[in-house]
């Protein structure tokens, strides 16, 4: 879903003429699994544990020129400071490590169990601009 801090940000980045916010390309991942709103601001929820390798992090932008789709693709990797066992059920889109704008809330299709130091889950955001 994209949010209006989202739509705002995307607006800025095609017609603003100041300074241009950040790419929207980094993803965080949370055990909330309430439906995403336009109206949040912020991932309830999301995973900070300080050294873990579930944390927000830049993801890989893929696009095809001439085609409606881009993507965001990253491998998070559970660590031993993790908090174990997480079931990841939805991601969020910001254009920032920490703070900045959620662009994007997405409620995943199946939700991933990570148990241990070492699961590792893909996450494949596929953005489609109509």
């Amino acid at each position: 879903m994209l949010t209006n801090g989202g739509r705002d940000h995307a607006l800025a980045c095609v017609y603003g003429t100041s300074a241009q916010p950040a790419a929207a390309n980094y993803i965080a991942l949370t055990a909330n699994s309430t439906s995403p709103s336009a109206s949040n601001t912020s991932l309830s929820g999301e995973i900070t544990t300080s050294g873990g390798g579930l944390v927000r992090a830049q993801a890989t932008y893929a696009h095809t020129n001439g085609q409606a789709t881009a993507t965001l693709s990253k491998t998070f990797t559970a660590n031993g400071s993790d908090s174990l066992p997480v079931v990841i059920a939805k991601i969020g889109i910001f254009n920032a490590a920490s703070s900045g704008t959620m662009t994007n809330e997405t409620l995943l299709s199946a939700t991933a169990t990570l148990s241990a130091s070492g699961d590792s889950i893909t996450i494949t955001d596929t953005v489609t601009a109509s």
